[in-house]
């Protein structure tokens, strides 16, 4: 008899502790729609707010043809998902690699600055702007005209021979800047060509003021 009042007082005490928790359970409820009916209520004319802005440029029948455009597409949809998953494995394996190149980069920019390319691309860039101001199109005109013989020029400048004979002359002229002849009378001066560097000098200067001759009568010839 005791076992079974016993037993009587236990099911009484679930049922009773069941009865409280579901009357908890309930209170919980009440008060979350007691908060989030102000919320919802808000959200909602807020939304009939938004539609009705859009409403004449949006019917039912437009978010009907975009579903069933969204539903036709759905393979493309996930191929481009896959191509934007495949895109970002491809930034995550190629970050390290750009930090490597962009230091890279970095290091060799400040080799070029501390070897001084970026001051003397300043000063190159100074100087084409000088030429900008002084030199007209009518120069470059007559530059375009000549560009041959400026070549041909260049190319006689940039012999080994030339060369060396500009290197001469430009020494020759430092020395006599250094050290300036004093007066000679003539018969010194006759007496120098006994030098064959002397003769043989005198010699060159003759064939090259020949050849500048040469070149005016031409140049005079073209003009007539």
């Amino acid at each position: 008899m005791d076992k079974d009042l016993e037993l009587l007082h236990q099911k009484v005490d679930f049922l009773t502790e069941q009865v409280m928790l579901n009357q908890r359970r309930q209170q919980e409820w009440v008060e979350l729609r007691q908060d989030l009916t102000p919320v919802v209520n808000d959200f909602f004319r807020t939304l009939v707010t938004e539609l009705d802005q859009v409403a004449p440029y949006f019917s039912s029948d437009d978010l009907l043809y975009l579903l069933k455009k969204m539903l036709r597409n759905t393979r493309q949809f996930i191929t481009l998902i896959e191509q934007l998953e495949s895109a970002s494995d491809f930034i995550q394996d190629a970050t390290p690699l750009s930090k490597q190149v962009f230091q890279l980069l970095l290091e060799n920019l400040d080799q070029l600055e501390r070897k001084g390319y970026f001051n003397l691309v300043k000063e190159a860039l100074h100087v084409l702007d000088q030429l900008v101001t002084t030199i007209d199109p009518q120069d470059l005109r007559q530059v375009a005209e000549n560009v041959g013989l400026i070549a041909d020029t260049i190319k006689q400048l940039t012999r080994a021979e030339t060369m060396r004979s500009m290197r001469n002359v430009l020494a020759a002229y430092g020395d006599l800047s250094a050290n300036p002849p004093q007066k000679t009378s003539v018969w010194a001066l006759l007496k120098q060509l006994n030098d064959p560097e002397v003769r043989r000098g005198l010699a060159t200067g003759m064939a090259i003021l020949r050849s500048l001759s040469a070149e005016s009568d031409m140049q005079a010839e073209k003009a007539e």
